[in-house]
C-alpha cells in the first residue's frame, strides 16, 4: 500500500456549463485543484479534500462528485453562512474548438450577478496520521490561509497550478515569490506565463525556474505542445514536447486539469526526472487531456 497521500486546501466549486444560448447543459464539481484530485483518487490515489462550502444545493452537487471518485470530504467545513462559489462555463456554437474559445466567468449569464465569493473559512487542522504519510499538497489559489495551511505539513511536496490572472494580480511581488517558492512542482501555461515574466521583471522561463528552485517546471500552450523544465546533474535541460495526436475539441475546460493531475502523479512516483521521465510523462498526460476534451465538463 502506498505511503503517499494527495491533498488541496481551497474553497469547492460546482462549475455550471452553458451552451451558445445560455441552455444550462450540465453542472458538475469544478476547481482546478479539486479536478486534479478528483482525478487522481480515479487513478487509485488516496485523496484527501480540506474546504468549504455552503450548506446548499450547489455545494451538494460539487461534494458528491467528490465523493463518487473516492475522495474523502471529511474535512470539508459546511457553513450555513456562505453560498458555494460557481464557475460559469460558456461554450461557442463551434463544433470545432481553439484553446481560448470556452468562457469561463465568475458572473451568471442568466442573473449577471456575481457567484464567486471566496470564503476563507477554510480547515487547518491536519490529521495527526499524516505525519507518517508523503503528502502531495494541490493548489491553484494562494492566500494568506493557503500558505498558512502549507506551514502545518512537514513531510510534503507542494504542486502549484498557476492558470489565472485574477487569482495573482492583487498580491505584493514579493509575497507571491514567498508562496511560489514553496513549490517544488509547478504549471503555468503560456498566458499566464506572459503576466508573471512582466510582473517579476524577468526575461524568460529560465529566470523564473531559477528563481523559484523548482524541482520541475511545465508550461503548457494548448494543441501546441508542454514545455519542461528541470535540472540533471546540476544543468537546466529544457524539453519541449508536441503531441502527435491532436483531436477536435468538444470542450477545453479540463484538459490543463486532467495534464497536470497525470503529471503530478508521476512526478510522485518518479525516481530520477530525465528525458525518459519527460517522454513518459507527457505520453500519459496528453492521452488523458484528449481524453477530457472529447466530453462536456472537466471531469469524466
Amino acid at each position: 500500500m502506498s505511503n503517499k497521500i494527495f491533498i488541496s486546501h481551497a474553497d469547492i466549486i460546482l462549475d455550471k456549463i452553458y451552451d451558445s444560448e445560455f441552455n444550462l447543459v450540465k453542472q458538475d464539481g469544478g476547481g482546478c485543484n479539486w479536478n486534479d484530485l478528483y482525478n487522481l483518487s480515479l487513478m487509485g490515489e488516496t485523496c484527501y479534500a480540506f474546504g468549504s462550502c455552503g450548506n446548499d444545493e450547489e455545494g451538494k452537487i460539487a461534494l458528491d462528485s467528490l465523493k463518487r471518485a473516492g475522495v474523502n470530504t471529511d474535512n470539508v467545513l459546511i457553513d450555513d453562512t456562505i453560498r458555494t462559489d460557481v464557475m460559469n462555463i460558456l461554450l461557442p456554437a463551434s463544433s470545432s474548438l481553439d484553446d481560448n474559445d470556452v468562457i469561463h466567468t465568475w458572473y451568471s449569464p442568466i442573473t449577471n450577478k456575481s457567484t464567486m465569493h471566496f470564503s476563507d473559512n477554510l480547515p487547518l487542522d491536519i490529521p495527526e496520521d499524516f505525519k507518517d504519510k508523503e503528502v502531495y499538497i494541490i493548489l491553484d489559489k494562494f492566500e494568506n490561509i493557503n500558505y498558512e495551511f502549507l506551514q502545518k505539513i512537514d513531510n510534503k511536496k507542494v504542486c502549484l497550478d498557476v492558470g489565472a490572472e485574477e487569482f495573482i494580480e492583487y498580491y505584493t511581488n514579493q509575497y507571491l515569490i514567498n508562496f511560489f517558492r514553496q513549490a517544488n512542482l509547478m504549471q503555468l501555461n503560456h498566458v499566464i506565463c506572459d503576466y508573471l515574466f512582466k510582473k517579476f521583471k524577468i526575461k524568460d522561463e529560465v529566470e523564473f525556474f531559477n528563481m523559484m528552485n523548482l524541482d520541475l517546471l511545465v508550461i503548457t500552450n494548448g494543441k501546441k505542445g508542454a514545455k519542461f523544465l528541470y535540472k540533471e546533474n546540476n544543468e537546466l535541460q529544457i524539453i519541449d514536447k508536441t503531441p502527435s495526436i491532436i483531436v477536435d475539441a468538444v470542450d477545453t475546460s479540463g484538459a490543463g486539469d486532467a495534464f497536470f493531475s497525470t503529471v503530478i502523479r508521476e512526478y510522485a512516483y518518479c525516481e530520477k526526472i530525465d528525458k525518459t521521465f519527460i517522454d513518459k510523462t507527457f505520453e500519459l498526460a496528453n492521452k488523458s487531456s484528449r481524453d477530457i476534451i472529447a466530453q462536456v465538463g472537466s471531469r469524466k
